[in-house]
């Protein structure tokens, strides 16, 4: 199964020069507990530009550069070939980022981990793809600074 986990303002904002916008405590806590001892997904950029590679995680980097091989994560060079590969395995695959990623794989996608940032931020990348309309809600816990959902595509 396909997911994707995201931090996103009300103008559909991720990102800003290559990192995160906002800095939420509770949110990273929240996508730590949801991706721990999991697979995760993102692109190489989104990859590269970590602060502190993730721990105990099983990561899958999607890179168009065949000559890029980081230690300790699997790379694949079809971003499309792996999600038609796992989209309906019983074991999640979760897209982290980033936008090209997140708009690539969102139709492939059946569960969704999403913090709604409440206030607006200074961002120069969006998940413009994404569309609340696409999904029902099935957990909902608000936070001061956001309200997170996790949603399941409607049938």
């Amino acid at each position: 199964m396909i997911s994707f986990s995201v931090a996103i303002d009300p103008n559909k904002g991720i990102g800003y020069k290559g990192a995160l916008p906002w800095h939420l405590k509770d949110e990273l806590q929240i996508f730590k507990r949801n991706t721990l001892y999991k697979n995760i997904v993102m692109g190489q950029t989104t990859y590269d530009g970590l602060p502190n590679k993730l721990k105990d995680r099983y990561i899958t980097v999607i890179s168009i550069d065949h000559s890029y091989r980081p230690l300790d994560v699997k790379v694949e060079y079809d971003l499309i070939e792996f999600l038609k590969k796992h989209e309906d395995d019983e074991t999640e695959y979760i897209i982290c980022g980033g936008a090209s990623i997140y708009r690539q794989s969102y139709s492939y996608c059946k569960k969704a981990y999403v913090s709604f940032v409440k206030k607006e931020y200074e961002v120069d990348t969006r998940f413009d793809s994404f569309d609340i309309n696409d999904w029902e809600i099935t957990l909902e816990e608000d936070h001061p600074d956001f309200i997170y959902r996790e949603l399941s595509r409607k049938k």
